[in-house]
């Protein structure tokens, strides 16, 4: 049995979005490690926060 599909729309609770953006941030990062080992390429994330944080992770294959 698989996982329900989740409808994308804006969270509007600022705590609840916090969590999920750094639940959702970590997993983003570790497929784009995935992909960049897997298909031996660079890959670049660059995530920019309501608050005005970016993060830029890169991986060099």
């Amino acid at each position: 049995m698989g996982r329900k599909k989740v409808e994308m729309k804006r969270i509007e609770e600022k705590s609840s979005r916090q969590v999920t953006l750094c639940k959702r941030r970590k997993g983003l990062i570790k497929k784009a490690k995935q992909l960049s080992i897997l298909c031996d390429v660079d890959v670049a994330v660059v995530v920019f926060s309501d608050r005005g944080c970016v993060l830029f992770v890169k991986s060099l294959s």
